[in-house]
């Protein structure tokens, strides 16, 4: 369902864009705009910028740009309903539900778990049904503001508690089953509850939404399982969702750091003490997903995982994941027997902190003591495998900066010469990595168009003065150009939605295009185009133009880049013309062709360069 523009308006003229993009990327004021590193690829020198006035954003590296929602699509990995979704609520701006449904399918799916969550929560807030529950929780120490925070719920001791208050509220089962909260039944028909007498810990997308439920046994039963947890769904995968992100997010942007732990328990017990930025896998192993969804937000990573051997297994196995999306990773091991959460119960928040900062290990510091304490140190080749192990391990991290510092390190702590390590590290880099750690790929969930690449920079200008200036402009730019003189794709579509405006007597105004009315294309185009910095050519210096002052001189610059683009133009039919005359040696009958069409392009070149064809009557 398409959202009106009035509501789009309304929540833009409530956010500041350096605002909303300053949360996610640290921003410099330089002139008029502001600048910083791009959070959609990797680079040293700031190339990303933020223009408040015109309310939109550009990388001058990648190509990506556009408005705020444009921006939260790319960084949260979201629909642009949920984007503005996302942004409606920073502002304080309801949307009626039929906007906030959108025209996601899967809505109908995250309803039923928005219910589900609430019908839980309910649940355990009861006098009476909860009780038992809250008991529970109470042991384990964790506050009723904390449950609340995570949305924590109970599953009552029924059959089909949620099936039946989800038939009395006007839900189809046949729903709830497709969401995992209900089973059918195979001898009498109808549905009964997946979760049942059990504590529930609701799964949070990273936005915020509920795509599923982990339910732990509140009494001990010898035929049911410690945890059940939601099966796979249109709405959740495990290896694509981390708990407490949607909770952690703003503190792991903050600090650039993210704690990574085993379970539910451990999140809450961690966020309640303070230390905010933590998460936890779904119930499995970490994924590539994980990392990436992870590296939106952390510029590092801390694992703290229990202290045995399935620890330490699951922390070598997320390091190579880890450096292989360009984050550091280090590791705390917590003493023998512990867990984060029992930890910080014996313990004060700020006697973790402590633990945190001082038994923190860089990966190669941490794989050398876990090599000692397996023996695999006692003979050379254990000392070479290792050696082996961590260089490989060094070669998956993207920053070449980084892995000469990493193998400075290893060459410290492994005593060997670093030369030796270099040596072995561009071996290693000329060959495949295992395929377990694919190389880093950007942020962001799909690649922005670029439409820069295939834009000539006059042609760049043409059409930053036509939405600049408006109509006098647009008669003035097309009445000497034809639209197949523009780049064909968005750029002449541009031109020709322009032409439309102007024909139709409409305002050539361009914030529609900037704020995507016409599409994502034009969108993408119309930023680039304003967002450009348009170093003046030689030719405008020696004419005493400055071009970003364009408005007492825009008719003479617009000539100027007239000139320059057809002449681009003639020029490169010139050339395909010589290429075939090359080609033509044995053909005369089309060698006479070529050379009489080469001589009416010299012809019309001179009449460009002189320009006699511009009509005085359009300067105005």
């Amino acid at each position: 369902m398409r959202i009106p523009d009035e509501t789009l308006a309304a929540i833009r003229a409530s956010l500041d864009i350096v605002e909303v993009v300053g949360a996610y990327v640290p921003l410099k004021q330089r002139g008029s705009n502001y600048f910083g590193l791009c959070p959609f690829h990797q680079e040293k020198t700031p190339s990303f910028s933020v223009n408040p006035k015109l309310g939109i954003f550009k990388c001058f590296g990648c190509g990506a740009g556009g408005d705020v929602f444009a921006f939260i699509q790319q960084i949260e990995g979201v629909s642009f309903v949920e984007a503005v979704r996302l942004l409606a609520e920073r502002a304080g701006i309801p949307l009626p539900q039929s906007e906030e449904a959108g025209e996601d399918e899967r809505e109908p799916l995250f309803q039923a778990l928005r219910f589900a969550a609430r019908f839980y929560f309910t649940q355990l807030t009861h006098e009476t049904s909860g009780k038992l529950a809250r008991a529970y929780l109470k042991s384990r120490g964790v506050r009723p503001a904390t449950a609340q925070r995570f949305g924590l719920g109970y599953a009552p001791k029924a059959w089909d508690a949620l099936a039946t208050a989800a038939v009395a509220s006007g839900f189809r089962l046949e729903v709830f089953e497709q969401a995992g909260l209900v089973l059918p039944r195979r001898e009498r028909g109808g549905f009964y509850d997946r979760f049942r007498h059990r504590l529930m810990f609701p799964i949070f997308s990273h936005v915020g939404k509920v795509v599923g439920f982990a339910g732990r046994l509140l009494e001990p039963d010898p035929e049911q399982p410690k945890y059940i947890n939601s099966p796979e769904t249109p709405v959740y995968q495990k290896g694509r969702v981390l708990y407490g992100l949607y909770q952690a997010r703003h503190a792991i942007r903050k600090l650039e750091e993210a704690i990574l732990v085993e379970g539910y328990t451990d999140v809450i017990a961690l966020h309640q003490a303070g230390i905010e930025h933590t998460v936890a896998t779904s119930g499995t192993a970490l994924t590539l997903e994980q990392v990436r969804l992870l590296a939106r937000y952390a510029k590092r990573i801390l694992l703290l995982y229990d202290a045995d051997p399935a620890g330490e297994q699951a922390a070598l196995r997320s390091i190579d994941l880890c450096l292989a999306q360009g984050l550091p990773v280090y590791v705390v091991v917590l003493p023998a027997g512990e867990d984060p959460d029992s930890f910080v119960h014996q313990n004060s928040s700020e006697a973790l902190q402590e633990y945190l900062e001082r038994y923190r290990l860089d990966f190669i510091s941490f794989r050398h003591q876990l090599a000692r304490r397996q023996g695999m140190l006692d003979t050379p080749e254990g000392e070479a495998q290792l050696a082996r192990e961590i260089v490989q391990s060094i070669a998956r991290f993207p920053d070449p900066l980084l892995r000469e510092t990493y193998l400075r390190r290893a060459s410290e702590v492994l005593r060997l010469p670093e030369v030796r390590l270099f040596e072995l590290l561009r071996v290693l880099s000329s060959t495949s990595l295992p395929s377990s750690s694919p190389p880093r790929i950007p942020s962001a969930p799909t690649s922005p168009p670029q439409p820069s690449q295939s834009l000539l920079p006059s042609e760049k200008l043409l059409l930053r003065l036509m939405l600049q200036e408006g109509r006098s402009m647009v008669a003035f730019v097309l009445g000497h150009m034809a639209l197949a003189e523009f780049t064909e794709g968005p750029p002449r579509q541009l031109a020709a939605r322009l032409l439309e405006q102007y024909e139709a007597g409409e305002p050539i105004d361009a914030r529609p295009f900037l704020e995507g009315r016409y599409g994502a294309e034009l969108q993408q185009v119309a930023t680039d185009v304003m967002m450009d910095p348009y170093e003046p050519s030689e030719g405008w210096k020696r004419r005493g133009i400055l071009v970003p002052r364009i408005s007492d001189q825009a008719f003479e610059i617009a000539a100027d880049a007239i000139v320059r683009l057809k002449l681009q133009r003639i020029d490169t039919v010139i050339h395909q013309l010589q290429q075939e005359q090359l080609r033509s040696q044995h053909d005369e009958a089309r060698l006479r062709e070529i050379m009489q069409q080469l001589i009416t392009l010299q012809r019309l070149r001179q009449e460009i360069s002189h320009r006699t064809f511009l009509n005085p009557d359009l300067l105005s």
